[in-house]
């Protein structure tokens, strides 16, 4: 339900109207089913939650002994009760004197779980004036998705597959044209993620739409396997990893003199294709290497952040700790994936000051579901929980094989039909005298 197309009427919803419209539960499908009918086939975990809210004398009770409202002050007001995936939605509309913190509060959250007996209770703020209570009996990421194995030819690189939204709806990814920041502790499932990601460009880098580079700070330990899918691969020294980047900022600037006046918004093609860079934990080039390449680093990455999205370049970026330390420009990357996180302090580090009122608890997000993050869709309030697609060494190897581009053919010049390796004497080695023959 649109809370901005229903505003006008909700102040008028009182008394036995608003009983009746939380009575008549009839977005569950066609039919029209009482709360008595709900409560019968809901899950145990859920029942209780389903009396309270649907009924606004127990719903007016809860409010008092929380402390959320009195007789005297007044109290909140539940519009509607909607069932979810995960448990049940409830709209509230907030008593005058309140804030979206009172709300958001956990020792208030918890209380309001304790309250309905159920797991876990969250809250966000999708309108001024008004709170969505999520009542969570399912946890509906706590196993992960399959990767798919068959990507569509003509993938959008404006909506790449990553992963599941806990509705089921896919989660996709805004490569081109939007700069990407995940952050997550160790064993968060960054890499997961990368490769989900791969994978849903993998047929538009096969066909040389996506060309991509990658820095990995790890020696090679985390995405090495990813090389033969790159056209660039840096990660030995801080030296050449920040050489990739300033090269990648070269083609930039080289790209945008090819573009100017000839085209608003170019299209990915084999002859100018999205150029993909993936920086695996930034932190050690930003923060960790000598003086004088964290300046060259910042250099190159503000470049290539500032100006890379018309020219078709993006860049994916993984960090453990999102403090403004190690990614100092965070604020040029805007698409920002919440993964587990182990301070509350640092959900705002990555979803910006007041992430906890509109949805993102990252910093809850538990060791057993990696790959589980908070993300903002494009167009809706508060924060979504996916989590990415699971993918296995099988997949790493079937991505490898099926979406390595092709390599260039070499083409020698003249006419080598008499050429006789022998005729170079002692000064060639056996293999190099395989190679020539």
């Amino acid at each position: 339900m649109n809370l901005a197309a229903i505003l006008p009427p909700l102040v008028t919803i009182v008394g036995t109207t608003a009983f009746m419209a939380r009575m008549m539960i009839g977005s569950r499908g066609e039919q029209v089913e009482t709360v008595t009918d709900w409560v019968a086939e809901a899950p145990m975990e859920l029942k209780t939650s389903i009396l309270v809210f649907c009924d606004p004398e127990q719903e007016r009770m809860m409010w008092r002994e929380l402390g959320f409202g009195s007789v005297e002050a007044g109290f909140p007001t539940v519009l509607d009760v909607q069932y979810t995936s995960y448990g049940v939605d409830v709209e509230v509309q907030m008593r005058g004197g309140h804030r979206v913190a009172d709300w958001t509060d956990q020792g208030a959250l918890d209380a309001l779980a304790q309250y309905v007996g159920a797991p876990e209770v969250t809250a966000l703020s999708v309108y001024p004036g008004f709170i969505r209570l999520q009542v969570r009996v399912v946890d509906t990421l706590a196993t992960p998705s399959l990767l798919p194995v068959v990507v569509s030819d003509d993938v959008d690189l404006e909506a790449v597959p990553a992963g599941v939204f806990e509705d089921g709806r896919t989660w996709t990814v805004p490569v081109q044209g939007r700069h990407i920041l995940a952050g997550g502790r160790m064993g968060s499932g960054k890499s997961s993620l990368l490769w989900s990601l791969v994978n849903g460009m993998g047929p538009a880098i096969r066909s040389g739409r996506v060309e991509l580079r990658v820095i990995d700070p790890k020696g090679g330990m985390e995405l090495g396997f990813l090389e033969p899918l790159c056209t660039r691969f840096a990660c030995t020294t801080a030296e050449e990893m920040v050489e990739l980047l300033e090269e990648t900022v070269t083609d930039l600037q080289e790209a945008t003199q090819r573009y100017r006046g000839k085209v608003r918004k170019p299209v990915p093609t084999p002859e100018n294709p999205l150029v993909v860079t993936i920086i695996d934990e930034a932190a050690t080039l930003s923060a960790f290497s000598d003086p004088k390449v964290q300046a060259r680093f910042e250099r190159a990455h503000g470049l290539l952040l500032s100006q890379g999205r018309a020219p078709l370049y993006s860049v994916i970026e993984t960090v453990i700790d999102p403090s403004k330390e190690n990614v100092p420009q965070r604020q040029l990357l805007p698409y920002r994936i919440g993964m587990g996180l182990d301070e509350a302090s640092q959900v705002a580090m990555i979803h910006g000051q007041g992430a906890r009122n509109r949805g993102s608890y990252c910093d809850r997000i538990p060791y057993t579901t990696p790959g589980v993050c908070y993300v903002q869709e494009d167009g809706t309030a508060g924060f979504q929980r996916a989590r990415a697609f699971m993918v296995s060494n099988e997949d790493i190897d079937r991505i490898v094989a099926e979406y390595a581009p092709p390599q260039p053919d070499f083409a020698p010049q003249g006419d080598y039909s008499d050429f006789d390796p022998d005729d170079l004497g002692e000064g060639i080695s056996g293999d190099d005298q395989e190679r020539a023959a």
